[in-house]
């Protein structure tokens, strides 16, 4: 069985998949918008995303992309949902149209896992999107890994300033600026993914 990281702001729908997996035996954290996703990430090490695209915060795709920015986490695999055609510019082992039949999410876990340990690359099909990798034309290995140290840290401060913010309301203080700095990260964040993604070499390989 896998570790799954399942996200979805539907809390109904979320916990609906959430027993589902916990049933088939799957071990489920759970988040609700695309910055809780990073943080969940951060703290659990998730085998495979199973995330909606479309979130508040930040959307599943940015979130993915963020988490993918970090060496760890760089050969983690996705599968998406949503209830509109996207094209998501990230590359995922699969794709979910909602409303669908649970049973084809466990297939493709089953299908994932069972790849894994056959050493495939992909056992779901791959959806239309731009991977990054480092090659010649790219960035160096060195300065790659910086980048990488830099969204992992942005990661965890918004983490942190998130938790500052809960901590606050719970004691009643006002956290206005406090949430205009948590917005400020978010922003810094996003843009510090998108610098790394573009000082490196697309390719529709898959991700490093």
């Amino acid at each position: 069985m896998s570790r799954v990281l399942l996200a979805d702001d539907d809390t109904a729908f979320r916990d609906a998949l959430q027993t589902l997996l916990d049933d088939a035996g799957h071990e489920v954290t759970t988040a609700g918008n695309g910055l809780e996703t990073v943080s969940a990430a951060l703290a659990a090490t998730p085998d495979v995303i199973v995330s909606d695209v479309h979130m508040p915060v930040l959307e599943g795709p940015d979130a993915i992309s963020m988490l993918r920015a970090i060496p760890r986490f760089c050969h983690v695999s996705v599968i998406l949902m949503s209830g509109d055609d996207t094209d998501a510019s990230i590359v995922a082992e699969g794709f979910l149209h909602k409303p669908f039949n649970p049973g084809v999410l466990l297939d493709a876990l089953a299908s994932l896992s069972e790849g894994k340990k056959c050493g495939s690359a992909s056992a779901l099909p791959m959806s239309h999107g731009v991977a990054y990798e480092v090659g010649e034309t790219g960035i160096t290995s060195a300065m790659a890994n910086r980048q990488h140290q830099r969204v992992a840290r942005a990661c965890e401060l918004v983490a942190e300033q998130e938790r500052r913010i809960s901590g606050l309301e719970g004691r009643g203080v006002e956290t206005e600026l406090a949430i205009d700095l948590y917005e400020t990260m978010v922003c810094s964040a996003a843009m510090l993914t998108r610098f790394e993604q573009i000082t490196v070499a697309p390719t529709f390989s898959a991700p490093c």
